[in-house]
Order: C-alpha cells, then structure tokens, then sequence
C-alpha cells in the first residue's frame, strides 16, 4: 500500500510541473508573430507596430547604443515613418521566416525581409533572427539580432562567417578556462543578453564583470565545463553573423547536466568580431 501510495504522489508532482510549465512554442506561432510585425510595419501605425514587440524590447546590430525599450509607448516614439519614406520605401517584404530553435516559451526565427518601392523594385534586404516570446499567453517578438544587409558575395560570405564562428569559439574557451579577461574581451560592448520578458544590457565589460562570478556559477550548477554540440553561421552580413549553437554542460566525470540553445549575434567592430548579443532559451534537463 505503501507503494502505492508513494507512486501515486511521484505522479501528482509531476503533473504539476508539467502543468506549471511553459509550453513550447510552435513553429507555426513564432512564424506568424513575425508576419504580424511586418504587416504591422506596413500599415505605418508606430502605436500598431510597437504592439507587435514584446518589452523590454532590443534590437542589438553591428552600430548599437545600447538602448533597450522599456514599453510600447517608448518604442512607439521613436518611429519616425516619413524618414522611412523620404528612402523611397513604400512597403516591406517578409522573404523568409524559418525557426531555428525553439523551446519552452521561447523561438529564434532567422528571417530575411526586403524594402521595396512603389514599383515593387528593391531597396535592399536585412537579415534579422528574431527572438519570439510568449508570456500570459500573448506570443511577440522581445528581440530582434540584425546580421546587416543581404550583399555579400560568397567568397565574402564564407570569410564573414569563419569570422563568426571564431568568436564564438574564443568565448566558449575562454569560459571554459575560467579566464575572465578573455571571456569578456570576446564579447562586444555595450553587450545584450535576452530572454523570456527580459532584455539585459551592461555598458562595460567592467559592469559585465562586477555581476558574474565563476566559482558561484560552477558550485550552483555542478559544472566544470562546456561543450558546442554543433554550431552554424545561419545568416551572414558584411558586419554581422548570426551563429546558432546548441550547448551541453558537463560535471565531474563527463556527467551531462543540461542542454540548451542560444544564438549569438558577433558583429564587427573597429575591426575586432565579438559577440554583441546573445539569446538563449531555457536549459533542458
């Protein structure tokens, strides 16, 4: 009876786990969020636009200024569309919109999208993986990581990613190392790091420094190092890489502890590629 007792209870908790989980994402949601915020764009409505954002919103690119918006009303102020017109744009293109990694409340959709004129004729493509969120059941876009303009030629496009992918690497061994000068000379500043209904920026790698600890993170975790499990540059600009990566960490005697995904935004900058902005979605167990 006992037994039966204790089994009954294993299954009450984890019902309520599941139950207090967030749900995946579909591709079809995180895909249709992006639609939306390009129809909305096109209807030239800032307030309609902004709406489609989730907040604290980021749009980290090779020329970011840090600024992270806290609602819709502060996005909303920002959008001037008679600039946008005076380019000659009379409506944007959705090209593509493919995820590429999803989890729990949480997708990367790399998408391309093109500014076309009045006669249909481009002005140019943007690259952009966009980082889809649900939050109280409302799904939105709480980042956009922009890989610059769609020009490159493939010799160029093939060096531009080497260039991405090498970032990546530096910054994975040097937080393996535990080398905290590296790690944050790895990154590019100011830095973004985005998540479910956050969007965190440090100014300086001495502000990045001041709130991470090594030793706290290894004991918290059990870890001792990590490993990417692949790693592909899934858009690729003349200043910009979007690289996607999926990530295990490893404890004493090669115990896995978890698996999760991230991409990295690695930008160019006075000719040091590092990485502008990160964006990971919930470790697995």
């Amino acid at each position: 009876m006992r037994k039966v007792v204790h089994h009954l209870l294993r299954l009450l908790v984890l019902l309520l786990v599941c139950a207090g989980a967030a749900a995946a994402l579909t591709e079809e949601q995180a895909v249709q969020a992006v639609h939306r915020f390009i129809e909305a764009w096109n209807t030239r409505d800032s307030a309609a636009f902004a709406a489609t954002l989730r907040y604290p919103h980021a749009r980290p690119a090779a020329a970011f200024d840090g600024r992270v918006f806290a609602d819709a009303g502060a996005y909303a102020a920002t959008v001037d569309f008679d600039q946008v017109l005076a380019t000659g744009w009379d409506r944007s293109r959705l090209d593509s919109a493919t995820v590429v990694q999803a989890g729990d409340g949480q997708a990367h959709v790399a998408g391309r999208y093109t500014r076309l004129r009045a006669d249909g004729s481009a002005i140019w493509s943007n690259q952009v993986t966009y980082v889809v969120t649900e939050t109280d059941g409302s799904v939105g876009i709480q980042a956009r990581l922009a890989a610059g303009f769609d020009d490159l030629s493939e010799a160029d496009r093939e060096a531009t990613a080497a260039e991405g992918l090498a970032a990546v690497d530096r910054y994975l061994a040097a937080f393996n190392a535990r080398d905290e000068e590296a790690m944050v000379g790895a990154l590019q500043f100011p830095h973004v790091r985005v998540g479910v209904a956050r969007a965190g920026v440090w100014e300086s790698a001495a502000e990045y420094l001041q709130g991470f600890d090594f030793d706290a993170f290894a004991e918290r975790l059990g870890w001792e190092r990590s490993e990417a499990d692949s790693m592909e540059a899934i858009q690729v600009g003349a200043r910009g890489v979007n690289v996607a990566v999926r990530i295990t960490r490893y404890g004493a005697g090669d115990a896995r502890i978890h698996s999760f995904d991230t991409v990295y935004l690695v930008t160019e900058e006075d000719g040091r590629w590092a990485i502008r902005a990160g964006s990971s979605i919930a470790p697995s167990p």
